[in-house]
């Protein structure tokens, strides 16, 4: 392959799946979790070992990291980043879903679309990531309760029906305070 080839087929491969980081930086990230690994593992401070790796990782990720690398055969390519940088929640497509799904109801609340993503994609995507997708979309709902339907229209011959309804008592015993001595049942 010549030279423009090798060049055009790694702007293709970057194009292709943007990442936070180089292949070079998240080996040299990887074979400094294992590093930690394997220094915990011999008596040395987690904390300590950490800093001088200078890993921006907490002691508590520490348990997992093993369990990944013991599972991955005790090599470091088992503590590579997996995302590359690449969400894996608000992909194009829950992109897609959201912004259809908004066009056919405008007034659905985020918790109605967090239930439809997870239907549709079994994704356990947060309220509030919901919320940042569709703003950055330009979907979100105005801010504010949303206000009621006006009431229809009533002709005047039922506003006259209402007027000559009469009086409603309530079944039950009246008291001295003229209230019934019984609660109504709710239906």
């Amino acid at each position: 392959m010549t030279t423009n080839g090798c060049i055009l087929a790694r702007l293709a491969y970057v194009e292709e799946l943007p990442m936070r980081y180089t292949r070079e930086e998240r080996e040299d990230l990887a074979r400094r979790k294992e590093q930690w690994i394997r220094r915990t593992e011999q008596g040395e401070d987690a904390d300590r070992v950490r800093r001088e790796l200078k890993l921006k990782l907490k002691t508590s990720s520490l348990p997992w990291l093993r369990q990944r690398y013991q599972a991955g055969g005790r090599k470091w390519s088992a503590l590579l980043e997996r995302r590359h940088g690449i969400a894996t929640k608000g992909t194009a497509e829950v992109k897609a879903f959201l912004k259809k799904a908004k066009e056919q109801h405008p007034q659905a609340t985020g918790a109605e679309l967090c239930v439809q993503v997870w239907e549709r994609f079994e994704i356990d995507l947060s309220l509030s990531r919901l919320n940042e997708l569709l703003h950055a979309e330009g979907l979100s709902n105005a801010p504010g309760r949303p206000q009621k339907a006006s009431p229809p229209e009533t002709s005047s011959a039922a506003e006259r029906e209402v007027d000559n309804a009469g009086a409603f008592f309530p079944s039950g015993r009246v008291d001295r305070t003229r209230r019934t001595g019984r609660r109504a049942k709710r239906g």
